[in-house]
């Protein structure tokens, strides 16, 4: 009889237990609900927060725009030299080949012709 009164103390003292360990654990989850603190909170304090949203618009429309930094190299550059070069020799190449474009057309043309009639005749 002894036994059983003390399991049911035991019984009563855990089922006591789980109760306040559930109220704490809602408790805590109230506590942590953020979203709720901040609906409340701006519900209380509706002109703070508005006026706080516009005072810190204003304080970023006044902040100067970002200037794009631009860095010049007063260093001549032997690059630029080269491409100058080879933007020469590519002129003088157009040149030629405009100007030799006539003779190395009959030319290509006489040597296919020939290499057709050499096939031809086999």
């Amino acid at each position: 009889m002894a036994q059983s009164r003390v399991k049911i103390e035991l019984a009563a003292d855990l089922e006591r237990a789980r109760g306040r360990l559930a109220r704490n654990f809602d408790a805590l989850r109230d506590d942590l609900n953020v979203g709720t603190h901040f609906k409340q909170s701006f519900h209380q304090h509706k002109a703070a927060y508005i006026g706080g949203a516009t005072l810190f618009g204003l304080l970023l429309s006044k902040l100067p725009s970002r200037k794009k930094k631009i860095y010049l190299d007063r260093k001549p550059k032997s690059g630029i030299k080269e491409a100058e070069k080879a933007g020469l020799w590519l002129i003088l190449l157009e040149f030629v080949f405009k100007v030799m474009r006539p003779l190395l057309t009959t030319l290509l043309t006489k040597q296919v012709t020939d290499f057709v009639r050499a096939r031809s005749r086999r």
